[in-house]
């Protein structure tokens, strides 16, 4: 017997004995009776009975439970239990095994798709552990100086680069506090304000990526900043990332590009200026000629001959004073200076009649204001030249137009370029041609460099983008219009400065008759030139004015008569180009021991009156500087003004050594 039945069979008994106790006792029978031989008789009759109902109920409960674990088993039951389950039991059964059928499947598939899962995570993850250390190593190799941090301020990470910049670990400048980082960046520029400034504004602002132009640190190196919000998918900020660029091997790369495309212009231009040239020098030599040959007995008419040959002259030199000032080297830093742009047009347009076809008209605006604007002028008249160069490319075989102007307009910046919506003051330099125009497909690559639609030998495609380069630099912008087969117009906009104080001065080249009388007679010049014929020159010039002359012909001779002979010399003509010893260092070498001897500078070349100041140690720099050919009316007024500094500073300028810096001073001499 199982429990169940044991279960059942023990209360049946019992509901079966113990009435019939009952019955015993209520008719009278003692109940000793009932635990005799008629007593066990019953009680077990009762349990027979229970016995069997007990069996008789548990069959279909019985029944029901194996067809019940049959059917969880997914087999039939057997025979003998199935005679006591009901018929739809059977479709039960199938309902059930469908349903256990379809949990199998989905179980199974299940099953297949967590280990699909987590194969790909497994996968993701070596992935993730890849591109993480694959990052870590840009990051660290990176030759870019990154600061990230997050929305608060604190700093996430940075890179060694970095800490070059810094001179120091980020975390002994500023620990985690990017406001303390960023203060020891501005420490590290020239222009403070500027980075200050660039710095607060793109700090607050939540646009796409900003980027200083190039600033020059203490060290003089060149550096741009580039920074950009940090954003969830959701577009939600979560930090921002800081980008310190060392831009000084670009920057001479830049440079470079910039004058190798600057001598292509020179190249364009040459050929038209080597023409007029020829020209000019024709007109001397003829006049010269046609003077010797005119009788002496017509003092008029040589002097008449020699008047035009000077006149051609001085024409020759603002032709080659044009075309030098054009061609002078930058230093790789651009120097910016109150600029007077109608002048620096009329200069352009000096330039380019002397280069293109006789029949091509150029012409300026008329009515013009002063404008100007602080930039570098060679660069800015680079910009010109490359635009009024392609247009005179575009113009048409005869009646062709250049127009330049310049305009002082109020004009809003270029979204991209603007840090505010309000109107500036800008000055507009324009180019205007009347030739075949810019096509649709060509209007948007125009700036790209080497794009160009020109034969192969007729452009490098590197003037549009050299101009916009140098005009962005400056802090300006360049817009265009153009109508096929009616023209172009060129606009470049640049800051507009309104009190010039400080403008680069030109030297004018003298061809008065006015002559200007020595001091006194007894005063001495010192020529010092390594070509003979210019020295000579100089000397008869300077003897007919009454000058007492002494000559050198290279730097070292002129320090001999000036440090170690007795001679008395009140100011030196001093020429920068000599084998030897230049005049750069023969000047810087005067200066250092003490000689305050007035100098008149002169050379060939154009000479930045700057670099002299620096070269004069804090002491007295040149008094003038001349650009050959001088006349003899500018040599008159140059040494004049010289020679009274000398006489007005002769006390204070008096040249001793002493014996205690004797030593040092020769030993700087010889050195």
């Amino acid at each position: 017997m199982n429990s169940l039945r044991l279960r059942i069979l023990f209360p049946l008994w019992l509901f079966g004995f113990l009435p019939a106790m009952g019955a015993t006792r209520m008719m009278g029978q003692p109940l000793e009776w009932f635990f005799g031989i008629t007593g066990v008789l019953l009680g077990g009759g009762v349990f027979l009975a229970a016995y069997l109902i007990s069996g008789w109920l548990l069959k279909p409960t019985t029944a029901v439970m194996k067809g019940t674990t049959a059917v969880l088993r997914g087999v039939p039951p057997d025979a003998h239990s199935a005679e006591w389950l009901p018929a739809d039991f059977w479709k039960l059964r199938c309902d059930i095994n469908m349903i256990f059928a379809k949990q199998r499947q989905a179980l199974n598939a299940a099953e297949q798709h967590a280990c699909q899962t987590a194969q790909r995570l497994l996968n993701a993850e070596r992935l993730l552990r890849e591109a993480f250390t694959a990052l870590q190593g840009l990051f660290a190799a990176s030759d870019e100086g990154v600061l990230v941090v997050d929305a608060q301020g604190s700093i996430i990470a940075s890179n060694a680069k970095l800490d070059d910049f810094l001179g120091k670990p980020v975390e002994e400048v500023a620990g985690r506090d990017s406001s303390r980082v960023l203060n020891a960046l501005i420490e590290r520029f020239q222009e403070k304000a500027v980075i200050t400034a660039w710095i607060e504004k793109t700090a607050t602002t939540l646009e796409g990526q900003d980027e200083t132009p190039p600033l020059v640190s203490n060290d003089n190196r060149v550096f741009s900043l580039r920074s950009s919000p940090m954003r969830t998918d959701a577009g939600e900020v979560i930090g921002r990332i800081w980008i310190v660029k060392d831009r000084s091997e670009m920057r001479v790369l830049e440079n470079q590009l910039r004058e190798s495309q600057k001598m292509g212009t020179i190249g364009q231009l040459a050929g038209g200026i080597a023409h007029d040239f020829n020209n000019l020098l024709t007109a001397i030599r003829g006049n010269l000629t046609l003077a010797e040959l005119t009788p002496a007995s017509n003092p008029a008419g040589v002097r008449d001959k020699l008047q035009n040959a000077n006149h051609a002259t001085t024409r020759a030199a603002e032709l080659v004073k044009s075309l030098l000032g054009y061609s002078r080297r930058s230093t790789g830093i651009a120097v910016r200076k109150a600029t007077n742009l109608k002048r620096l047009l009329a200069d352009v347009q000096n330039l380019l009649k002397h280069s293109v076809d006789p029949r091509v008209t150029i012409q300026m605006r008329g009515g013009m204001d002063a404008s100007y604007a602080t930039g570098d002028a060679t660069q800015i008249e680079q910009v010109m030249l490359n635009l009024c160069l392609n247009a005179r490319d575009a113009l048409p075989a005869d009646k062709g137009v250049i127009e330049i102007a310049v305009e002082n307009v109020t004009h809003r910046m270029p979204t991209k370029a603007a840090a505010s919506n309000d109107a500036s003051d800008f000055v507009m330099l324009v180019v205007r041609d009347n030739g075949h125009g810019i096509s649709e497909e060509h209007r948007q690559r125009i700036f790209e460099p080497f794009f160009t639609t020109k034969a192969g030998s007729k452009g490098t495609g590197l003037g549009l983008s050299t101009a916009q380069d140098i005009v962005r630099e400056h802090g300006g912008w360049v817009e265009f219009d153009s109508e096929v087969g009616r023209g172009s117009e060129f606009r470049v906009f640049l800051p507009r400065l309104h009190s010039p104080e400080e403008l680069e001065e030109e030297t004018p080249i003298d061809n008065g008759p006015a002559i200007n009388a020595p001091a006194g007679g007894q005063t001495t010049i010192l020529v010092v030139d390594d070509e003979a014929p210019v020295r000579s020159i100089a000397m008869n010039m300077l003897g007919f004015l009454g000058y007492r002359v002494l000559e050198a012909c290279d730097g070292q001779q002129a320090l001999d008569i000036l440090l170690r002979s007795n001679e008395k010399v009140d100011a030196v003509l001093l020429d920068i180009y000599m084998p030897k010893l230049s005049g750069r260092d023969t000047f810087k070498e005067l200066r250092a021991v003490g000689n305050e001897v007035p100098v008149v500078v002169c050379s060939g070349f154009v000479i930045d009156p700057d670099e002299f100041t620096i070269l004069s140690q804090g002491r007295t720099p040149p008094v003038d500087i001349m650009l050959k050919p001088y006349s003899l009316d500018g040599l008159s007024k140059a040494l004049a003004k010289a020679v009274e500094k000398s006489q007005g500073e002769a006390p204070a300028r008096a040249f001793e050594l002493t014996a205690s810096r004797a030593p040092q001073q020769a030993a700087m001499l010889v050195s």
